[in-house]
């Protein structure tokens, strides 16, 4: 099996976790009937079933109007190890009802809020490729970190477009204006160590044809290792990716990452601006 097939293989079985839970969701919305199941999913995509009901839970709270309030139970008391993919999903939902997810950031763990950007500009990446990648087109919005969000999404749906090709993704990322590339390579250092598939040499490859956005792409690597680590599964794949790209093994990024958050303040609105640019600044390079 050629190693894009190996890459092929792995999207393909997050597609049928996330559909197969849709599929339950939608015979049934109630989300603690089915928490068993999620939980019986594999390890090592266990989280993408999480996010997949994530979006079926916080599509029904739409239905009945404004308030996220079965989400933020189902996400309380369900899926903490899984919060990351958890925003995620609720930014898949927002993208689908056309809702501006700005008005929904206010509620949200500052930690965790731009995920739910970041599943918004995936869900535009995958579902409305002529106006996202093809027009280059984006929801406007005056906060630079959610816009910068949305692209990492965009960036993270570019890997699964295009198969884990690595020139065509280039290709592709190359097509947008050059103010936006930082956080599309963001998103596909997030997508290529979390997806998996990929041998050193490939890493290898994706590396060297990062050019100036080497740290980008390392960035998004180590925060699917933080992911990763909060669900309680680090795949070889993602410590591989780590290993090539930061030039540092697992635990030593979950250790440095450890210091970097006990000198942010956590709850303060910038605290995710303030983690990336460090990870940029510190375990990226």
């Amino acid at each position: 099996m050629s190693v894009e097939n190996s890459v092929q293989g792995k999207m393909e079985t997050i597609q049928n976790t996330f559909l197969r839970v849709q599929d339950i969701f939608f015979e049934s919305p109630d989300w603690k009937r089915h928490v068993a199941e999620l939980e019986s999913t594999d390890i090592e995509f266990r989280s993408i079933a999480f996010e997949s009901a994530s979006m079926s839970i916080a599509l029904e709270d739409l239905k009945q109007g404004e308030q996220l309030t079965n989400w933020f139970r189902f996400l309380n008391e369900a899926a903490s190890a899984h919060t990351t993919q958890v925003h995620v999903g609720l930014g898949w939902a927002l993208a689908q009802q056309l809702k501006n997810p700005i008005t929904y950031l206010p509620e949200l763990n500052p930690m965790m809020r731009y995920r739910v950007l970041d599943g918004y500009g995936y869900y535009e990446g995958i579902f409305r490729r002529r106006r996202s990648i093809i027009n280059h087109l984006k929801l406007a919005v005056e906060n630079a970190v959610a816009s910068g969000a949305i692209d990492q999404g965009i960036g993270r749906s570019i890997w699964y477009l295009n198969k884990g090709i690595v020139a065509d993704t280039k290709t592709m990322i190359e097509g947008f204006a050059v103010e936006r590339h930082k956080d599309l390579w963001r998103g596909l250092g997030i997508a290529i160590a979390y997806v998996g598939g990929c041998d050193k040499e490939m890493l290898q490859d994706i590396f060297s044809k990062s050019d100036s956005y080497k740290t980008q792409l390392a960035t998004g690597a180590v925060m699917a290792l933080v992911s990763r680590d909060a669900a309680k599964y680090i795949s070889t794949d993602t410590e591989l990716a780590c290993k090539v790209f930061c030039n540092k093994t697992a635990e030593q990024i979950l250790e440095l990452n450890y210091s970097i958050k006990s000198k942010i303040d956590l709850k303060h609105a910038n605290a995710y601006c303030n983690w990336v640019t460090a990870l940029e600044n510190t375990i990226a390079r």
